[in-house]
């Protein structure tokens, strides 16, 4: 298996496809990252993040651009500022090296988002070959309905997730050094694709060397998320003297079944807002959550019993003031899932009460939220929309 500019000739790019088709442009868009000319590596990065990684979404002409990418990592002058790139670390933005990292990471992510899907059978030569003549029709109703050929599965686990997977050593052997790269932000981007190549190959993954390194929390904290994440034990940083540390190792999916660490993230949402501004440089496993303090509120209440129910109530509480129609699902959702595992019960607990009352004394704006995915969960939990509606519920009016 080639990496770097091997894999521009060795790649049968007719047999690859992006969001918008057959990948036979990518190598075009690879090779203008071999250039000194800043347009030339916009344009390229441009070009892996519109249509080589989608929306998040990733493809079988992803898996030898990352191949590409790996191989390239080692270039001189690719700690250049990228063009276009926004400024982390106190104002200095992040240096192309950066900038490759972090996009290895999230076609790895992306690979291994597929390996979690139901395994369909591997097509044969002639439905495969059927899947790309059809991509690359000139008949453009041709080129979009394959799309919605049932073979798209089987193509994106096998010739993504799959091969991706297949890639993991070489990938992680081009990552690896520079776990301890001079540059802090490298590091962290270091970090971040090496932990996610290891989780897709089953490989060991070693943050030694970067740990040793550490300077800052955004460092340690993407080491600790890393390490957790790959089902390494947080358990000693929970007693780190940093409250960010300490609730990044109590989000770790081994810490699930430690009261401590559930006492930890509580802890943490006592200023939910103060979390959000926890990191200069956030790490990329709060992403998909959107905030710092939305990762901390659903992995708490996922955890919390209806026991614990009225131990979140104080953040609830916290939170009310100032969520917002749009914000109130990943705000309040979870505690409410929480607090009402089985719906609205025909008899309200004390604590049950607390949280409508609390849901209806908030700035929530009533009116515009009956149109959003909290106005969805409340209808699912039983729960009215509506204040005036709560405030009857709980038996402050008649």
């Amino acid at each position: 298996m080639s990496t770097g500019t091997d894999v521009l000739t060795a790649t049968d790019w007719k047999r690859t496809f992006h969001a918008y088709g057959l990948g036979t442009d990518v190598p075009g868009h690879l090779a203008l990252l071999l250039s000194d000319d800043p347009r030339d590596h916009a344009s390229a990065l441009d070009h892996l993040y519109s249509a080589v990684i989608h929306q998040g979404s990733v493809y079988s002409a992803t898996v030898p651009a990352a191949r590409f990418v790996a191989g390239v990592l080692d270039r001189p002058g690719l700690d250049t500022a990228a063009p276009g790139a926004d400024a982390v670390d106190g104002g200095s933005s992040p240096s192309l090296r950066v900038r490759l990292l972090a996009f290895l990471r999230d076609a790895v992510e992306g690979g291994i988002g597929y390996l979690e899907t139901p395994v369909p059978p591997p097509l044969d030569t002639t439905e495969r070959d059927r899947v790309y003549t059809a991509m690359g029709s000139d008949d453009e109703d041709e080129a979009i309905d394959i799309w919605e050929d049932e073979s798209i599965d089987s193509l994106m686990y096998h010739e993504v997730g799959v091969a991706m997977g297949e890639a993991a050593p070489e990938l992680y052997t081009a990552v690896r050094p520079h776990l301890t790269h001079p540059d802090a932000a490298t590091r962290r981007r270091a970090v971040e694709a090496a932990a996610a190549i290891a989780r897709l190959g089953g490989l060991d993954l070693d943050l030694s060397g970067a740990a040793d390194m550490a300077e800052t929390r955004d460092e340690g904290a993407v080491i600790v998320l890393a390490l957790g994440e790959s089902d390494g034990d947080t358990t000693e940083f929970l007693a780190h003297t940093d409250p960010a540390i300490r609730a990044c190792a109590a989000l770790a999916p081994g810490q699930r079944e430690n009261p401590a660490a559930l006492t930890e993230l509580l802890s943490a949402l006592r200023d939910p807002e103060e979390a959000d501004t926890w990191f200069e440089d956030r790490p990329s496993f709060f992403d998909r959550y959107g905030t710092v303090r939305s990762a901390l509120l659903r992995e708490a209440a996922l955890r919390g019993t209806p026991e614990d129910a009225e131990r979140m109530l104080p953040v609830f509480r916290g939170l009310t003031p100032f969520t917002s129609a749009s914000t109130a699902d990943a705000d309040l959702g979870p505690m409410l899932e929480a607090a009402f595992p089985d719906g609205l019960p025909e008899n309200l607990t004390g604590a049950q009460r607390e949280y409508l009352r609390a849901l209806a004394d908030g700035v929530l704006p009533w009116k515009g939220a009956q149109v959003t995915a909290f106005a969805a969960l409340l209808r699912r939990l039983g729960l009215p929309a509506d204040r005036e509606e709560l405030r009857v519920l709980v038996g402050e009016w008649a």
